[in-house]
């Protein structure tokens, strides 16, 4: 008599719905990453360090952050980013633009110069003024010797991080160890979500500007290396002329046809 009410119970259980799992969003998976160590930080959010360049990121940070924005921007803003979008991509050698080529000021911010998607900015805006002090003159002392002759320490943009952003919790000290740590939490994301080879992971395609990922997404891998072949090649004036075109065929676009997701 037990074992037929054993058996019953047992079919019961097999034969119960299952409660649904709770998916866990992307956005929580990089917190998970970003918060793995205390990076709260004193910054008054002046965004001085915005106003100048917006940091390469991870597609999977990319992935994040450009689904938000695409969900809470009108078809006008979004033309505008791609059409700045197109100015930053081509504004790349010094010879040809000078200090354009080096001022990029981030495209999220709001008009009153603070971060509108503040929640979903990427590890490198999280680091900026945390950096242990040797690994930041180590980066800055690579684009020192990049523009030598062009400009001085002094002259280049960021060369020191900002004196106001300080740890709130500073119990842990921030190190090289932890700092890679983490960016290979996020290469690791990379893996799974996106379609990289283990070259292209080696290479670092993985890791790019908010303009170039947005760019990629818009042309394609091979149009992208078109216009890089062109932008290389093209005098300045020429450049000047290219990216009026491409905005002009973006406005023209998009403004009949401007996708949901990107």
């Amino acid at each position: 008599m037990s074992k037929k009410r054993g058996k019953v119970k047992i079919k019961e259980y097999l034969n119960k719905p299952k409660k649904p799992t709770k998916k866990i969003g992307l956005k929580q998976v990089l917190h998970d990453i970003y918060y793995r160590y205390n990076l709260e930080t004193t910054c008054n959010g002046v965004c001085e360090c915005c106003k100048v360049a917006c940091p390469s990121m991870n597609f999977c940070e990319y992935s994040q952050l450009i689904n938000e924005v695409w969900k809470t921007t009108n078809k006008s803003e979004k033309i505008e980013l791609i059409c700045k979008s197109v100015e930053y991509f081509f504004y790349n050698q010094f010879e040809k633009f000078g200090m354009k080529t080096l001022i990029k000021p981030c495209m999220l911010l709001s008009k009153e110069g603070k971060c509108k998607w503040y929640d979903s900015r990427p590890l490198n805006c999280r680091l900026y003024g945390l950096w242990p002090i040797t690994l930041y003159r180590e980066r800055v002392d690579k684009f020192e010797k990049a523009y030598s002759g062009l400009l001085s320490r002094e002259q280049l943009p960021l060369n020191t991080q900002c004196p106001y952003v300080k740890r709130k919790d500073e119990s842990q000290p921030l190190t090289k160890e932890i700092i890679e740590e983490l960016f290979t939490q996020l290469d690791m994301l990379d893996t799974k979500i996106g379609n990289f080879s283990e070259i292209q992971m080696k290479q670092k395609e993985n890791y790019r500007t908010f303009h170039d990922w947005l760019l990629l997404k818009i042309f394609g891998e091979s149009k992208l290396a078109d216009l890089t072949d062109f932008m290389i090649a093209a005098s300045g004036s020429t450049t000047e002329d290219m990216i009026n075109v491409l905005e002009q065929t973006v406005r023209t676009q998009f403004e009949k046809d401007m996708p949901e997701s990107l």
